[in-house]
């Protein structure tokens, strides 16, 4: 499970992952995640999944595609040095 959220993660840092679909795809794919340590490292991702909006204007609270990108890339690094 957790090559697969990596790769999923991966995915959407190289643009080969919809933003909108990853928003919704990735929270549900942890639910199936075990690793305690793991979610520890992840446990931002359901509310940065949840503040994406592709049609974000100025909200600042709100994360358009190159945010969330940046923000997951965030997450990703950390587990890869862990």
């Amino acid at each position: 499970m957790k090559e697969k959220l990596l790769k999923m993660m991966k995915d959407l840092i190289d643009g080969n992952y919809n933003c909108n679909d990853f928003s919704y795809d990735f929270p549900n794919e942890m639910l199936e995640l075990e690793d305690e340590n793991l979610l520890l490292l992840l446990d931002e991702m359901p509310e940065i999944c949840a503040d994406y909006d592709p049609y974000k204007e100025d909200e600042e609270d709100l994360l358009n595609e190159e945010e969330l990108k940046t923000r997951v890339e965030e997450v990703y690094n950390k587990i890869l040095n862990m």
